[in-house]
């Protein structure tokens, strides 16, 4: 690991996972994940967030058309780039908040 790499923990490439993100107002958009670690994961999208925005992913994986596992989890973005979004996990809402989100 290089000294400027500040990766705590070994990623994996994503192969075989659709990915939904869900932003404020609760609209899927498709996204592709680049790599996963255990405490975050590096999202290709066409949407620019800001460092701060949570988001809930939608992680998928599929044979054929049936859907044989979805993983659902909120993460927070911590930086933007052309090259992608890097966020990392944390524990979903509660209380106010979860209910607005969720449409309740």
């Amino acid at each position: 690991m290089a000294l400027t790499d500040r990766r705590c923990h070994p990623r994996w490439m994503a192969r075989g996972l659709s990915a939904w993100m869900f932003v404020n107002d609760g609209k899927p958009e498709r996204c592709r994940i680049i790599d996963v670690s255990r405490k975050g994961v590096l999202v290709k999208s066409s949407t620019y967030l800001r460092p701060g925005t949570r988001v809930e992913l939608a992680f998928a994986r599929a044979q054929g058309p049936n859907v044989t596992r979805l993983i659902r989890r909120w993460a927070q973005i911590a930086r933007s780039s052309p090259k992608g979004l890097a966020a990392y996990f944390v524990n979903p809402p509660v209380g106010k908040e979860a209910r607005v989100r969720r449409g309740g």
